[in-house]
């Protein structure tokens, strides 16, 4: 079944946001997506329109990205969960709710949950990598603001990144699909790195006290947030034996049958 996609007024302007096309009868809690940078929330598309059936599934573009309006200023990561809270006030979502992170997005809804800890549930992170000091210069200086030129170099270094990364099974239509999605952040795409580098998980993880399941994915950012065990008291980790770059494309239904046995707690935590 379709989803639908809708703009509400946010925090900076109007926000984007993809949500199911039926409203769950069945009583059970809502769920609200919140993507990795620089993207949006089209990679929520299949685990919406699969999920949709259990329950109520939501996810908006943060601010900048995708379709929403940008921030005014250069936004940190506390700024992206005020303006995700907002979304989840318009749509009304606003007795229980649980959400899923996707890295940045992983961030933001550790975030979410500290400013809103009688509204959430339980998380969701597709990856939280914890990085030591050396990978996190690394990760910051391959992810500083892009130099952008006539000659397109910015778009061959993430087209190249991409590709590096990208599983063999990966179809060139999915490919192009979130390549194109990426480019929408423009030039202030780099702010939401910026945000997250600068939101150390180790630090915030063990203020949240709700139920959290990390997906870790077969390649070095799911090893990374294997890490994150030892900061979580209350949490599930599943490792996926594949890679993380299309995932939700490729591996909707294995993803989301461990989504929703969590959700409904089959998982003894």
């Amino acid at each position: 079944m379709p989803l639908r996609r809708i703009f509400i007024d946010g925090i900076d302007g109007q926000m984007h946001v993809r949500i199911s096309d039926t409203v769950s009868q069945n009583n059970t809690i809502p769920l609200y997506c919140i993507h990795q940078s620089p993207s949006s929330s089209i990679v929520y598309a299949p685990i919406i329109e699969t999920m949709q059936s259990n329950r109520t599934v939501a996810a908006g573009d943060t601010p900048g990205f995708g379709e929403s309006s940008p921030p005014k200023i250069i936004p940190d990561i506390e700024y992206y969960a005020k303006a995700h809270g907002h979304i989840l006030d318009k749509l009304k979502f606003n007795q229980k709710v649980d959400l899923m992170g996707y890295f940045t997005g992983s961030k933001i809804a550790i975030e979410l949950a500290i400013q809103r800890p009688k509204q959430i549930r339980k998380i969701i992170l597709f990856g939280i990598p914890i990085y030591n000091n050396q990978e996190l210069k690394d990760e910051k200086e391959f992810y500083k603001k892009d130099k952008y030129s006539w000659d397109g170099a910015h778009i061959k270094k993430w087209w190249n990144h991409l590709k590096k990364n990208a599983p063999s099974n990966y179809p060139i239509e999915l490919f192009i699909k979130h390549f194109t999605e990426i480019q929408k952040g423009g030039i202030n795409s780099w702010w939401g790195h910026h945000a997250a580098f600068n939101f150390i998980p180790e630090v915030h993880l063990p203020k949240v006290k709700v139920p959290i399941m990390v997906f870790c994915t077969k390649d070095a950012q799911g090893e990374k947030s294997k890490r994150a065990e030892k900061y979580i008291k209350n949490s599930i980790f599943v490792n996926l034996p594949f890679e993380g770059q299309g995932a939700l494309d490729l591996h909707t239904k294995v993803i989301t049958d461990h989504m929703n046995r969590f959700l409904d707690h089959e998982y003894n935590l």
